[in-house]
């Protein structure tokens, strides 16, 4: 009878995202570990930033490294980003690259995957919330008038 064994490894990593306009529209993050094992390995990244509905791209990536034997890489098995599942290629380069991923509150990034070797992968995630344009607040303060016109007559 065979017995077969195995392992897994998860890491759990918390960041704030950097503002990169000094507003509160367009947030950004780097990100990466190395893994050493040979194990699978689930690594949760939690995102923290404005909040505000929004979209975000960007992409996480492992280059095969030929300069170790055996050559040195990571195999990526899936990816989530708030529940949405993403892109994963494997070959000399492995990873994913992502756009348009609706996201609010905290961002969760979670990344399976399994090394051979000595390997690390590193990425970016971007977050960007729409900007109102001047007519929506037109609008807004053109509603509220109306409102207060219409208080204002009823109160006569």
């Amino acid at each position: 009878m065979a017995l077969a064994a195995g392992g897994a490894w998860a890491n759990d990593f918390t960041s704030a995202i950097i503002s990169m306009d000094g507003g509160p529209t367009d947030w950004t993050a780097d990100f990466g570990t190395s893994h050493t094992d040979g194990l699978v390995f689930t690594d949760t990244y939690t995102f923290a930033y404005s909040g505000l509905p929004g979209s975000a791209q960007g992409y996480f990536l492992n280059v095969k490294n030929f300069t170790f034997t055996p050559a040195s890489s990571i195999h990526f098995n899936w990816a989530t980003l708030d529940g949405t599942a993403l892109p994963i290629f494997n070959g000399v380069l492995s990873g994913s690259l992502f756009f348009n991923v609706p996201v609010s509150g905290l961002v969760t990034l979670i990344i399976n995957g399994k090394d051979k070797g000595v390997a690390s992968y590193s990425g970016t995630l971007d977050v960007t919330s729409p900007v109102p344009e001047p007519a929506t607040y037109g609008m807004l303060l053109g509603g509220l008038a109306l409102m207060g016109l219409a208080a204002r007559r009823r109160k006569s």
